[in-house]
């Protein structure tokens, strides 16, 4: 919803653009809230609310609200449910042709649905930043790591965050305005995450989340949001879109800093002793 609205936002009245900015800023509160608290927070009407639901092509407010509590509250998902749709196409023959086909058309929709502007803001951000602070906890945690490795060539001082290490609250306590935090985030969503997420936006920090939704719960103390497609609920299914997604982000910032990325390149060189790789191996 969050990427139909910004389509339409200048297209709307001025009261309307009131209730589209308070519906990407808070779903979570329009979700229960009624038409004419609605109208009262943003200083408009509940007939304003009303309006702005038909020109987002809804029946009325109830049909968008029903329509962003779907957002919210996905249905809990499982390897079970991973599992099931996976026997469904599985009665074939090729099952992973057509599995590394789903994974394709994910990728697809995740960069059709990506604002260009959006991913110029990321790039420069993350390119710039004193600092970059990487979490993801769980199945999160595997990308979280590799985009640490990867944004840890084209610059320097990029982490990964360890809840359960004791330097959490020193990792927190090091960020401030000129700090990026990317902060990965699936259904079901973690408590430990958004609670790290708001400590994090509290100090300053430029948070960028990487979901399922524009509007999942980590959307409330992120400056940017960028939406993984799949069709699929399990994190399973999102991890070609998302690792080809961050793939673009560390693609990109190379490209902007080319000299630097060399620079960092040569002095890898010039360290390694031959402790790390197999010079010269012929199998």
């Amino acid at each position: 919803m969050k990427g139909m609205i910004q389509r339409e936002m200048l297209r709307l009245p001025r009261g309307q653009r009131k209730v589209a900015e308070y519906v990407m800023r808070r779903p979570h509160e329009v979700a229960v809230c009624s038409g004419q608290e609605l109208g009262d927070r943003t200083g408009t009407s509940e007939s304003t609310v009303i309006r702005f639901s038909y020109n987002m092509g809804y029946t009325g407010y109830p049909a968008m609200q029903k329509a962003i509590r779907e957002e919210l509250y996905l249905p809990e998902s499982s390897f079970s449910q991973y599992q099931e749709e996976k026997l469904a196409i599985g009665e074939e023959s090729r099952l992973y042709e057509k599995v590394m086909e789903q994974d394709l058309k994910s990728i697809s929709e995740t960069a059709r649905q990506i604002d260009p502007h959006d991913m110029e803001i990321a790039v420069r951000e993350l390119a710039t930043a004193k600092n970059v602070s990487v979490l993801g906890l769980r199945a999160s945690y595997p990308a979280a790591n590799w985009l640490k490795l990867m944004l840890g060539i084209v610059r320097d001082d990029v982490s990964v965050m360890r809840p359960q290490a004791e330097d959490l609250v020193q990792e927190v306590c090091r960020l401030n305005e000129h700090s990026v935090v990317v902060v990965i985030s699936f259904h079901r969503y973690l408590r430990e995450t958004l609670l790290i997420t708001e400590l994090a936006k509290k100090k300053g920090a430029f948070v960028i989340g990487i979901s399922d939704s524009p509007m999942a719960p980590v959307s409330a103390h992120c400056d940017l949001v960028f939406a993984i497609q799949s069709p699929g609920l399990t994190t399973i299914d999102k991890a070609a879109p998302l690792f080809s997604f961050m793939n673009a982000l560390v693609a990109s910032i190379a490209v902007k800093n080319p000299a630097e990325v060399r620079k960092r390149q040569e002095l890898v060189r010039e360290l390694d002793s031959g402790f790390y790789f197999l010079e010269g191996f012929e199998a």
